[in-house]
């Protein structure tokens, strides 16, 4: 077989350059510890490890959401602790005003009280966070969400939105709850009904203790006159009637007993006390009070003299101790909410975690380099490179003069 220089040379030369390049490939691998720069590396790895990549950024977004829905989730919780304290507070002077025993200067200093008090609260649902942005507003961060007009009466100027994270797969949590539920959307302490105390007829001592519609298909919306009259013998009968003109009359006049609900209209009405002959009230529909109310109500008792005297005065007083009862039992539920909320992140935080630590192990068996055998990979490719070389430049320089 005959070899020509020309082709001697190139062979060497093709030979040498490719020892070179791998080399050079098995340095660059040592000296950034990885063993896939390319998808030329190991096609199939690359895929694999793309995939990891592109995970590891979403369990970053995840976190960083976490991150923020905790931020404002703990605000929100501490806000709903101080709106707790401020309603005991509250429910704790109203139990207070109502001893016989105290005199006007006492009451309105109670009422001075629950004022600040109300102010407080009021100051606390207009609360912002860091970056000045209203924290019970709902999507209206930038707009006071509760305004008081010069009658006292707040209202609310936000909306009912609810922000949401995205913590994992599929997975998103509320970051904030609107005001509206949590101060103006008090769930009526009577029930479905309301009672309207101001304008009834209370010669007797009794009360409304709860009303509840039992079936919404024979009920129909109204407002209910509840009668006490004689049944001849001068016994209390009680009678329902509605709003008609002329009335109707919703459940006929029938013995009273306070340990029955009244059943009319697919409604039961529980009352307790002793109602006299000729008493009187009105129900109106109104599932829900606000808290400002509330308070503005009992404040315009204890500040008015003999506010608190008669039956009516108490019966008022006792509707809106109980729906103080009821506005401590909403703030505990929703601070829990926000509690559970927030147990949910760490719970998510503590996954994302642990699949950060799963993903990083299977990164590294796949991506990390093995330096024992690519130090041995370079030994040799160098070895094998002298070799080439010094063999090359000695058959190079061999001619048949030589052999004269």
């Amino acid at each position: 077989m005959r070899i020509a220089t020309n082709q001697f040379y190139n062979l060497n030369t093709t030979n040498l350059l490719r020892l070179q390049s791998d080399t050079n490939g098995t340095l660059q691998h040592l000296s950034s510890g990885k063993k896939i720069h390319t998808a030329a590396d190991d096609p199939v790895a690359s895929i694999v490890l793309e995939n990891l990549k592109q995970q590891s950024q979403q369990i970053n977004q995840y976190k960083a959401n976490i991150n923020l829905a905790n931020n404002r989730l703990s605000q929100q919780e501490g806000r709903l602790g101080e709106y707790e304290n401020l309603i005991m507070n509250s429910r704790d002077l109203i139990v207070q005003g109502n001893d016989g025993a105290l005199s006007d200067e006492n009451k309105g200093a109670l009422a001075q009280d629950l004022r600040e008090t109300r102010d407080a609260i009021l100051a606390l649902a207009n609360n912002q966070d860091e970056s000045g942005n209203f924290l019970f507003g709902g999507y209206q961060t930038g707009t006071k969400p509760f305004i008081e007009d010069p009658n006292g009466v707040v209202s609310y100027q936000g909306d009912n939105g609810r922000r949401e994270a995205i913590v994992a797969d599929g997975i998103s949590i509320p970051v904030n709850e609107a005001g509206d539920r949590i101060f103006m959307s008090v769930p009526n302490a009577s029930g479905d009904y309301r009672a309207d105390y101001a304008n009834a007829t209370m010669t007797g001592e009794w009360f409304v203790e709860n009303t509840e519609v039992v079936n919404p298909g024979a009920h129909t919306a109204g407002d209910f006159s509840i009668q006490f009259v004689d049944d001849g013998a001068g016994n209390v009968n009680v009678q329902v009637v509605d709003d008609a003109t002329p009335p109707n009359t919703l459940l006929p006049s029938q013995p009273f007993d306070a340990t029955v609900p009244l059943s009319f209209n697919g409604m039961e009405v529980q009352l307790s006390g002793h109602p006299e002959i000729g008493d009187a009230v009105t129900l109106s529909g109104q599932s829900e009070v606000d808290i400002f109310s509330t308070l503005k109500d009992v404040i315009d008792m204890l500040e008015t003299p003999a506010g608190l005297v008669g039956n009516v005065a108490q019966a008022q007083y006792a509707q809106a101790l109980a729906d103080m009862g009821e506005t401590m039992t909403h703030a505990s539920v929703i601070r829990a909410e926000t509690g559970n909320y927030l147990k949910s992140l760490d719970t998510y935080q503590a996954q994302h975690e642990n699949l950060e630590l799963v993903a990083a192990s299977a990164q590294s068996t796949i991506e990390d380099l093995d330096y024992a055998k690519a130090i041995s990979d370079f030994e040799k490719q160098s070895m094998a490179m002298t070799a080439v070389s010094q063999t090359f430049g000695k058959v190079s320089g061999l001619s048949l003069f030589n052999y004269i």
